[in-house]
């Protein structure tokens, strides 16, 4: 294959070879990005939460007074009372 380009192998500048974590050299780099990305953070979760707030908003504001209920025979409710009762045994 190809050679790599950048650091020689077992040295990265950005991290700590034995920690592992972020050297200063790498919280410099990222410094002007940090604002940038959190408003794209912000947009991009703001648009998902709108919608989930809009809907629970347009479905908690639903009535269904509107809609008639059925009447239930007695002899109906019994037979189902009687399968309810067996199911949860």
């Amino acid at each position: 294959m190809g050679k790599f380009i950048g650091a020689p192998k077992g040295h990265d500048r950005y991290r700590d070879p034995v920690t592992h974590q972020m050297t200063p050299a790498l919280y410099r780099v990222r410094k002007p990005y940090f604002w940038k990305n959190m408003l794209g953070l912000a947009v991009f979760s703001a648009i998902p939460l709108t919608v989930y707030y809009f809907t629970f908003k347009t479905l908690s504001e639903d009535e269904f007074s509107d809609i008639p209920i059925p009447p239930i025979a007695d002899d109906e409710l019994a037979k189902l009372k009687k399968q309810y009762e067996q199911s949860r045994s």
